[in-house]
């Protein structure tokens, strides 16, 4: 029996090395197949030709614009081949428009273009140079069709670097397919300047230069001298938050926002003041001699009086707030830039940061006034108007618009316009 029990455990033993080395024989063979041929890759090359500044300069109506590249320094980089880009250029009579201005009227816009061309090479900063160019570069190939239609203009990220640290935070321009016309921030693109190839990308030209914004709106509203009571409605707005959380004051200053802002001028906030002072007295005393003299003291006051108790911080919140335009993506917020182009010409609604507290306003009713492919004027209403029918006050006109910050664009108005 321990016989037969050893000649079976000897058995089993010599089967499972017999299994093993079946098992080798059996990987190997499989090993030894050819492996499987893929059809080879093939390596994009590639293209030649002439890149987007080499391009240029053999265009004569872009030969003040080719100055420009070549101040800049920027000429090696639109060339380079292995790259894609986008440019915004400026035919020559766009250029000496530019030149006229950046020369505060020295050079005439009929001078000779070799008079244009030396204020170009020798007084126009590099480094201003560069930035316009950069400012109007854009980092892929956007032909004329890609270019969104959207409102308001769409931002596409120039080659501006806005912090060092982060190469990616960059700044925008805001191109915007239309129907009649087309434009990048407020001016129009040139219909017979669309989708000029180069080998490495796409050419638009441009009214004149779109110039990139140097401040934030902070700065440049810190600058005007028609916008005291504005800063004094803004520091009352945020006042009791917590600094550097959803104020007014630190969404004007950070760079990378993208706001539109209409600004009420003193006369506006004087006129506010006076009508909110006087129905206040009228209808408590019902003296109309009483109800002025109050009226005009809280005018005389200055911007001061939207710091006093005559007017809450909630008030003057929601005020600023209806004067901040936004949309609705999660949530309400102050994120468009909407320059005056962007306006249609016929009374239409856009909603502000007043919607974020109540969704189903109507928001403010805006029309912009065209000749031509230029806007040369907007108006603005608000719902309310001192017991009025909605929308039936007399519209704020624009004094000024498209002042262009690195944060946004505001557009400066004469009067304030209120949310109910």
């Amino acid at each position: 029996m321990q016989i037969f029990n050893f000649k079976i455990t000897i058995m089993k033993k010599i089967n499972y090395k017999l299994l093993l080395l079946l098992s080798t024989v059996v990987f190997i063979t499989s090993c030894n197949k050819d492996l499987e041929q893929f059809a080879p890759i093939t390596v994009p090359g590639y293209p030649t030709g002439n890149g987007i500044a080499a391009t240029i300069a053999l265009n004569p109506n872009d030969s003040l614009f080719s100055k420009l590249i070549v101040r800049s320094g920027m000429s090696t980089t639109l060339n380079d081949l292995t790259k894609s880009f986008t440019l915004f250029a400026v035919d020559n009579p766009g250029m000496r428009i530019f030149v006229n201005a950046a020369s505060g009227g020295l050079i005439p816009i009929a001078a000779p273009d070799a008079v244009h061309a030396n204020f170009i090479s020798t007084l126009i900063p590099a480094a201003s140079a560069a930035g316009i160019i950069n400012y109007n570069t854009i980092g892929q190939k956007f032909l004329a069709a890609n270019i969104s239609s959207a409102f308001p203009n769409y931002p596409l990220t120039s080659q501006i670097i806005l912090d060092p640290a982060q190469p990616f935070v960059r700044m925008n321009i805001f191109p915007v397919r239309g129907t009649a016309y087309s434009y990048v921030n407020n001016l129009p693109i040139t219909v017979a300047g669309l989708d000029q190839l180069a080998a490495n990308g796409v050419i638009h030209h441009t009214y004149t230069i779109v110039a990139p914004p140097t401040a934030t709106l902070k700065a440049m509203i810190a600058g005007e001298s028609t916008l005291s009571y504005f800063r004094a409605a803004i520091a009352r707005a945020d006042s009791g938050t917590v600094a550097g959380t959803s104020q007014f004051d630190f969404l004007l200053n950070y760079g990378v926002t993208n706001m539109t802002v209409l600004a009420p001028n003193d006369a506006a906030f004087q006129s506010l003041v006076f009508g909110l002072v006087y129905s206040q007295v009228f209808a408590a005393t019902g003296s109309t001699a009483l109800a002025t003299a109050f009226a005009n003291g809280a005018v005389a006051a200055g911007p001061a009086f939207l710091s006093t108790n005559n007017v809450t911080t909630a008030q003057i919140k929601g005020i600023i707030a209806y004067h901040l335009l936004a949309t609705k993506t999660t949530s309400y917020q102050p994120n468009i830039r909407v320059f005056s182009v962007n306006i249609p010409a016929t009374p239409t609604f856009i909603k502000t940061l007043v919607n974020g507290a109540f969704d189903a306003h109507p928001g403010i009713l805006a029309k912009a006034t065209y000749a031509g492919p230029f806007a040369i004027g907007a108006t603005f209403t608000g719902l309310g108007n001192f017991g009025g029918a909605p929308y039936s006050g007399t519209p704020a006109n624009a004094v000024a618009i498209d002042k262009h910050a690195v944060n946004g664009v505001y557009h400066i108005i004469d009067k304030v316009l209120l949310p109910q």
